[in-house]
């Protein structure tokens, strides 16, 4: 197994990234020990290939799964991987919105500048219709479901008709019955890759710290016992089959254009509006300078205005216009939702690394690969990434390697 792990961490982490298409001169492929004849695909939105706040047609059209299958197949691997495509080019997020594209839109200063906007009103909900489910068509080979936490791949409510998770309802065999890995192993792998547990966190920093330690609710974080748990209930069901796998860890979280594009620092002040802050905010001590100052936020213990630090976050889905326009960040504290302060932080990365270290260590034992895509991570953060001769970053919109959300890779 040992033999391709470098091969798939190679791929995967390229294309979960880019999802760009690869030329090669002559490739010569082996699959080394593995048995490829029959892949499955077990994760959230990343390995569904959830792009621009939707699952739509053009994200599933590449996702890493199925680029892996097509380069195994290369390899003597099977020629089949079923997904449970929407057929949508209009798509649906986890708010019945529409995908996002980059198009025209004007501020509250009555500029008109590019940036992501919603491609329809409403996503398409023919998507969500119990009268469309594609659950008859299986097996799938792509088991990636958006919005999914460790604990939903191993319970059965999870894809019940009106409670669960409708991403999942659409093609659960038996929705309220079958669970995500029950139908994985309907699929008969031979080989399966695992990316699960970004969710256990992420809804807890996107919300900005709204959601509680331990709980089961898509803002909270899973309490690491239930994570543990649920990864062994995972592995120890898809490597009952025979099948070999790997197992992938989670990138950093805060890292993402989500969480980065808005600088602390972006509170541009002359020297006039400087001083005007510094006596506005005399009683609370805060000083302000001429040039970029750190932006005003509602501090989450105390309810107070306070600056933010270097090592705070202001989340993506902050409104842009009251910052420009509403005095949030200088004459109005911008609300705690949306910010990640250090505490939040450390709590996020502090669960990271523990569940990282969970994944590792059940790899092992199991004796799967194991794709170290945090490390990977770290690197395209500091460097950038090259693919095919095109220089990508994690900047936002101008990267390329995000899609509109901040969240996602970016499928084109």
């Amino acid at each position: 197994m040992k033999n391709i792990k470098q091969y798939i961490l190679l791929i995967a982490v390229t294309f979960a990234f880019t999802a760009c298409e690869t030329e090669f001169d002559d490739p010569v492929y082996t699959s080394g020990s593995a048995d490829l004849s029959s892949f499955v695909a077990v994760g959230n939105s990343l390995t569904a290939g959830f792009a621009d706040a939707a699952l739509y047609q053009e994200g599933q059209d590449s996702p890493f799964p199925k680029m892996l299958s097509t380069q195994f197949a290369m390899a003597g691997g099977g020629t089949s991987f079923a997904q449970p495509d929407v057929n949508s080019s209009i798509g649906i997020g986890s708010s019945g919105n529409s995908r996002s594209i980059l198009g025209l839109s004007m501020d509250c200063l009555g500029e008109t500048g590019l940036g992501p906007i919603d491609l329809a009103p409403f996503g398409d909900l023919t998507i969500f219709d119990p009268a469309n489910a594609v659950g008859a068509n299986g097996p799938f080979h792509n088991m990636g479901v958006p919005g999914a936490k460790s604990f939903h791949l191993v319970t059965p409510a999870f894809g019940a008709w009106g409670l669960g998770n409708p991403f999942y309802s659409r093609f659960a065999s038996d929705p309220g019955t079958s669970t995500v890995i029950g139908d994985a192993v309907m699929a008969s792998p031979t080989f399966f890759s695992l990316w699960i547990g970004n969710n256990d966190i992420l809804g807890y920093a996107t919300s900005g710290g709204s959601g509680n330690v331990g709980g089961t609710d898509v803002n909270d974080i899973t309490d690491l016992p239930t994570f543990s748990g649920s990864i062994d209930a995972i592995i120890a069901t898809m490597s009952g089959t025979g099948a070999g796998g790997v197992v992938a860890n989670i990138p950093c979280i805060t890292c993402i254009p989500f969480f980065t594009t808005i600088p602390y620092n972006g509170l541009e002040l002359d020297a006039a509006s400087a001083a005007g802050l510094t006596q506005a905010y005399m009683l609370l001590g805060l000083q302000f300078s001429e040039g970029a100052n750190p932006f005003v936020i509602e501090d989450k213990a105390s309810g107070l205005p306070r600056l933010i630090k270097d090592n705070e976050y202001i989340l993506l889905s902050t409104p842009q216009d009251s910052l420009k326009c509403g005095g949030w960040g200088s004459t109005k504290a911008i609300p705690s939702q949306y910010i990640i302060d250090e505490t939040e932080f450390t709590t996020i990365n502090n669960y990271r690394m523990d569940y990282n270290a969970k994944l590792k260590s059940a790899a092992d034992a199991a004796g799967l690969a194991f794709a170290d895509i945090s490390d990977f991570f770290f690197g395209v953060r500091d460097d950038g990434f090259t693919f095919n001769g095109n220089e990508m970053s994690i900047e936002f919109v101008s990267g390329g390697l995000f899609s509109l959300d901040g969240v996602h890779g970016s499928p084109r």
